[in-house]
Formats: C-alpha cells, sequence, structure tokens
C-alpha cells in the first residue's frame, strides 16, 4: 500500500456531526495538521523555538533599555561604569536569539512545504481511487478548482496561517511574564485592553468564513466556464458561439470579483478597526503611565522596559485579531478538501476470503469466461439500463453486442471493466463472481480499446508504453508493428519520439485508433474489448484498424460492441439489445 493510500486510511475519516456544527471548525484544522504526520512534531517545536527566540530577543532589549534610564539618575562618574559588559551580554543573548530563529525558521518552512507536499499528494491519490461514477456526474472544472484552489488554500494554513496564530500567542505569555515581574497593574490595564480588540476581532470570523465558502464555489463555476471553453473550442467556431461562452465566463468571473470586493471590504474593516485601536493602545499606554507612576506604583524606568514589551505583545495580539478570521476563510476551503477525501471510493475486494461465493460454472462448463446472469442496472436507481440480461462468453470466442443508441451495449463495457456494479444479478469472471477479483484484478484481464482513445500530451513511445510501464522500446515497437502503426510513426520527424499532442490532436482518427490498439497488445490481456473501435474511421483507416484488430484478437476471448457488418461478420455470435 502506498504512503498516500495510508493518508487517506488514517486522514480521511468522515466528517463527524460535531464537527459540522462547529462553527469555527478547529476539528478540520486538526485532521490537516494530523496529516503532517511525524514532522508535525518539528513543525510544531520550531514554531515555538522562534517564538521564544523572538521574545527573549525583545526581552534583552527592554532590559537593556530599563539599565540605561536608570542610570540617568546616577552620579556622573558611575553612569558607565558596567555598561559596556551589558551591553555586551545583551548582544551575545540577542545573537544566539537570532541563530535560534533562523535555524527554526529552516525547520519550519521545510515541514510545511512537507505538509503541503502531502497534503497534494493524497488528493491525486484519492482522484485516482473514485469510482468512475464521480468523473461521469463532477464537471471536470469543479474538480480541479477542489485539486487547485481549495488544496492550495490548504496548504496556506502550513505555510502562514497557523504559525501567525500560534507564534503571536506563545509569544504574548512569553512577555506576560517579564512584565507582570516589572509592574503587574501596569500589565493587568494594558493587557485588558489588547485583549478586548481580540474579542472584537472573533466577530469577523463568521463572516469571513461564510464568504470564503461563497468564493469557493464561485471559483469552481469560473473554472468550469473555462473548461467549457477550452474543451469546446471546435464546436465554438463552428456554431459561432464566440460571444455567448465569452459572456458567460465574463459573468462568472464578474460574480468571483464582486465576492473578492465583499471579503475585502471585511479585511479593510478588520485592518482599521486594528489600526485604531493600535494608536488608541499608545493614549492608553502614556495615560496609565502617568497615572502610576506618579502614585508611586511604578518606576520611569521600569515603565520604559513596559513599553517595549507592551508594543510587541500589542503587534502580536493584533496579528492574533487578523488572523483568526482569515484563518477561518482558508478552514471553509480546507473542509471542501476533506468533503472531496471522504468522497466514497471505488470497491475493492483486496483479499479472497473463505466466505466468498463458491465458484459457478457456465452454461459451457470450464470453457466460460464471462458470465452475466440475470443482471439489471440503472444510473439513477429508478430507469434500469438492463433488466434481467443474461450472456455467456466461452473463452477464445469473440462475441458481438448489437443494438440501437441507448440500450445498454456501452454500459455492458462499463460492468465489464468493473466502472460500475450490478444492481441485480451476478457477474462472473472465468468462473468466479466478480467480487471474488479487486478492481485492478479484473482490468489486468481486459484490454480495451474504446471508439474515441483517449492518448496523453506525451510522445508516441510513452501512449503506447502505458499498456505495459516497464516495456522496453523494441517491446513497443513490435506492437506499433502489429498494429499497423510503425509506418506512420516512422513518417513522424521525431519517429517515436513525436509528441502527440494534447489528447492525441497531433494524429488523425485512425492514427490515433493504431497507436491505441497497440497499446491493447502491449497489455496481453486474455479478454479484449472492443467499443466501436472502428465506426468513426474512413475505408482505409478501417482497413488498416480491421488488419491489426484481426492480429490482437487471435487466442483472446473478444466482446465487441459495432454497427458495422465488416465487424460482426468476424464474430461468432452476435447478441442484439
Amino acid at each position: 500500500m502506498g504512503y498516500s493510500d495510508v493518508l487517506i486510511e488514517q486522514c480521511g475519516a468522515n466528517a463527524t456531526q460535531e464537527q459540522q456544527s462547529n462553527r469555527i471548525k478547529w476539528r478540520i484544522l486538526w485532521r490537516l495538521l494530523h496529516m503532517m504526520k511525524s514532522g508535525f512534531w518539528k513543525y510544531l517545536v520550531a514554531i515555538i523555538a522562534m517564538s521564544v527566540a523572538l521574545s527573549a530577543f525583545d526581552t534583552v532589549t527592554a532590559f537593556l533599555l530599563k539599565d540605561i534610564m536608570a542610570r540617568i539618575s546616577w552620579e556622573q562618574g558611575l553612569m558607565f561604569d558596567g555598561l559596556g559588559k551589558n551591553v555586551l551580554l545583551c548582544v551575545l543573548a540577542g545573537l544566539c536569539c537570532l541563530a535560534i530563529y533562523g535555524v527554526g525558521y529552516i525547520v519550519y518552512t521545510m515541514e510545511a512545504k512537507r505538509g503541503g507536499a502531502n497534503l497534494q499528494r493524497v488528493m491525486y491519490s484519492k482522484a485516482m481511487r473514485l469510482p468512475f461514477m464521480y468523473y461521469d456526474t463532477t464537471h471536470s472544472g469543479e474538480f480541479m478548482s477542489k485539486v487547485m484552489y481549495d488544496s492550495g488554500r490548504a496548504q496556506g494554513i502550513y505555510g502562514s496561517r497557523f504559525r501567525r496564530i500560534l507564534m503571536p500567542c506563545l509569544m504574548v505569555s512569553c512577555y506576560l511574564v517579564p512584565m507582570v515581574y516589572l509592574n503587574w497593574q501596569v500589565t493587568l490595564c494594558l493587557f485588558g485592553a489588547s485583549a478586548s480588540l481580540l474579542l472584537l476581532n472573533t466577530m469577523f470570523v463568521v463572516p469571513m468564513q461564510s464568504m470564503s465558502q461563497k468564493l469557493s464555489g464561485t471559483h469552481s463555476s469560473l473554472t468550469e466556464r473555462l473548461s467549457n471553453l477550452l474543451a469546446g473550442m471546435e464546436q465554438v467556431k463552428i456554431f459561432g458561439l464566440q460571444k455567448l461562452m465569452v459572456d458567460e465566463y465574463v459573468d462568472a468571473n464578474e460574480r468571483f470579483r464582486k465576492g473578492q470586493r465583499s471579503m475585502n471590504m471585511l479585511s479593510a474593516c478588520l485592518d482599521g478597526l486594528n489600526q485604531g485601536f493600535e494608536l488608541l493602545g499608545s493614549m492608553v499606554f502614556i495615560a496609565l503611565g502617568i497615572f502610576f507612576v506618579s502614585k508611586d506604583v511604578t518606576t520611569v524606568e521600569n515603565l520604559a522596559a513596559i513599553y517595549v514589551l507592551y508594543g510587541s505583545m500589542s503587534w502580536n495580539l493584533l496579528q492574533v485579531g487578523i488572523y483568526i478570521p482569515s484563518m477561518a476563510s482558508y478552514l471553509a476551503n480546507a473542509e471542501r478538501v476533506f468533503a472531496f477525501l471522504d468522497s466514497e471510493e471505488e470497491a475493492e475486494y483486496v483479499e479472497m476470503h473463505s466466505n466468498t461465493k463458491d465458484v459457478v460454472k457456465g452454461e459451457r462448463g470450464e470453457d466460460s469466461c464471462i458470465r452475466m446472469e440475470h443482471v439489471s442496472f440503472s444510473y439513477d436507481g429508478e430507469n434500469n439500463i438492463l433488466d434481467d440480461f443474461s450472456v455467456d462468453i466461452p473463452k477464445g470466442k469473440c462475441v458481438a453486442l448489437k443494438g440501437e443508441s441507448g440500450k445498454g451495449k456501452s454500459t455492458i463495457a462499463k460492468l465489464l471493466l468493473g466502472f460500475y456494479s450490478v444492481t441485480a444479478g451476478e457477474m462472473y469472471l472465468n468462473g468466479k463472481t466478480y467480487d471474488n477479483y479487486t478492481r485492478e484484478q479484473i482490468r489486468n484481464q481486459i484490454g480495451y480499446v474504446p471508439q474515441e482513445p483517449y492518448l496523453y500530451n506525451v510522445s508516441i513511445a510513452e501512449n503506447i508504453r502505458y499498456g505495459k510501464p516497464d516495456a522496453t522500446l523494441e517491446e513497443i515497437i513490435e506492437a506499433a508493428q502489429k498494429a499497423n502503426a510503425h509506418d506512420f510513426i516512422m513518417r513522424q520527424e521525431e519517429g517515436y519520439d513525436t509528441n502527440v499532442g494534447e489528447r492525441g490532436n497531433h494524429l488523425s482518427g485512425g492514427e490515433k485508433q493504431r497507436i491505441a490498439i497497440a497499446r491493447a497488445i502491449l497489455k496481453n490481456a486474455p479478454i479484449l474489448l472492443l467499443d466501436e473501435a472502428t465506426s468513426a474511421l474512413d475505408n482505409e483507416s478501417e482497413r488498416l484498424v480491421n488488419e491489426a484488430l484481426e492480429r490482437l484478437m487471435q487466442d483472446r476471448t473478444t466482446i465487441v460492441i459495432a454497427h458495422r457488418v465488416s465487424t460482426l461478420n468476424r464474430a461468432d455470435a452476435i447478441i442484439e439489445l
């Protein structure tokens, strides 16, 4: 089991009701941090070390200022006595603090990036584990928005948001110790004023979180519009849809802009409130200082040291107030990420158990390869595409499925490949029910050539090699020769290293089909599934593809979905749906 699979199993548990009702969603934060595994402790220790180092540096500076202020009232000859030694000690202490901070920052940055990379890895691993139905029912734009936008925002919690809340809280605690030591009355008054500002900042948590959720949904819509525009560019040109598509994109972009404007207005209000209280805090300090010094509660030198520490403490409390609402908005994106990770995965039967169904032989006994017995299937749970369908395909035979569109031919292909589970009935492979196999084992038994094969934006050789990832170049060339693809490949400027373009758009339909056949030949599976493999080809391309298919079908059990007579004539039996 891969590392990403382990992460999903340990961190992908469904959200509890308590979590859903928690508006700040700290449980989402915990799940996110928990995904860092052992790196979390190094990450946490690094933040603590940075916090202590910076607060210690400010404390050393404050006490040096206190010492200098105290010397002002000394006699002229004693004013500088021992000052150089104190300054030197403060400089050395400061350098040590800065060194600790530097090391801590390096460790923190490395673990934050590692945590972000782990999250991205888990997202992609989860995408591979989702059932085919997810991709059938989810727009690619929404999927991309979750993987890119929401995931990127969630990674921002590792990179800055968590640190910018935890680190100021730790530093405030560190500042309070020497401030209380210098004068607890002044410290208590100042802390009370700063804490009231923090409480006001928490009022922005809910609206910023809500706005972030709306922005995430709007971003999905924006990505969908862009995806539609790029994927359907040919139709856009043919039907003159340029203005319509652009208008739809502009409308979605305008909704996103308005959402961003609302978010910026909330942030501006929050920033204005904090800046106003920062000025007010300085005035409060001056008033308190004059009052307590006049009452002999504290001294001027103590007050000076407190002022240095209070400036840092106030700024850090201000950061907590700013970043708690910001954290809430990022957690809203993290919640969408975990909703994706909690999605139902494709059913897998990893182990063969003793209580699995007994082996059931087909009507042809040991010769039965694929058997569908009283199978019914519905995509929506209401309308059956297949109803009490049965078929028995012997080993080494070719069976053709014929019928009008919508009768279930392609649905049978999806069921055979394990993309969906039957609603009723049973399916058998080599005498055993499908439940006795993992989906990977099922698909390893089947070579699939669709009507419109998908080619990746890599070289011809790499596209063929996907049939057998460890194949040598000699094996690839041999498969291409059997698929009648070698000659046209060698006519390409870079031969097998030629890039086929996105979705193989640098090649013709017949050329793409022959590469798909070469891929299936390289896979060398005992069962072959052909879904309208020649329906969209011209006569010459069909001839070349048919020759390749004849070689591919030799000594294999073949299921053909077709309409063309030339294809149906090769079948040992034809089943009309």
